[in-house]
């Protein structure tokens, strides 16, 4: 994941609450961390080309900063996005994280889970 992505959405989302403030306009903001789950597509998404490069390559992206996994699974977004809209409290920035993993730890998991892969060291 490029750099301008992350200036891009952090503008996007500061251009929205002005926009929202000027126009009486309640606005809610959901930034999930890496989101995790069932595809619905054939292609994979940029979360699971982060998690394969760090199978296949011991590499972690830009999309992992530190080398951390902030991530969430895909259905508690959702559920996150339906709690916000039944809720006509919330408001403002919600960050939308399930746990905090170091890659090393996330290649320890695997190691684990399937003893006779062959992940990088």
């Amino acid at each position: 994941m490029k750099q301008w992505y992350i200036v891009s959405k952090i503008l996007a989302e500061e251009a929205a609450f002005k926009f929202a403030q000027e126009n009486g306009i309640d606005l809610v903001v959901m930034n999930p961390g890496l989101v995790i789950g069932p595809l619905l597509h054939p292609t994979l998404n940029e979360t699971s080309k982060c998690f394969l490069t760090l199978i296949s390559q011991g590499k972690y992206s830009n999309a992992t900063p530190g080398g951390n996994f902030i991530y969430v699974d895909v259905r508690d977004v959702a559920n996150a996005h339906i709690l916000a809209f039944e809720n006509s409290l919330a408001n403002g920035r919600y960050c939308v994280v399930a746990q905090v993993l170091i890659c090393s730890q996330v290649l320890q998991i695997l190691r684990q889970l399937y003893p006779t892969a062959n992940f990088p060291i």
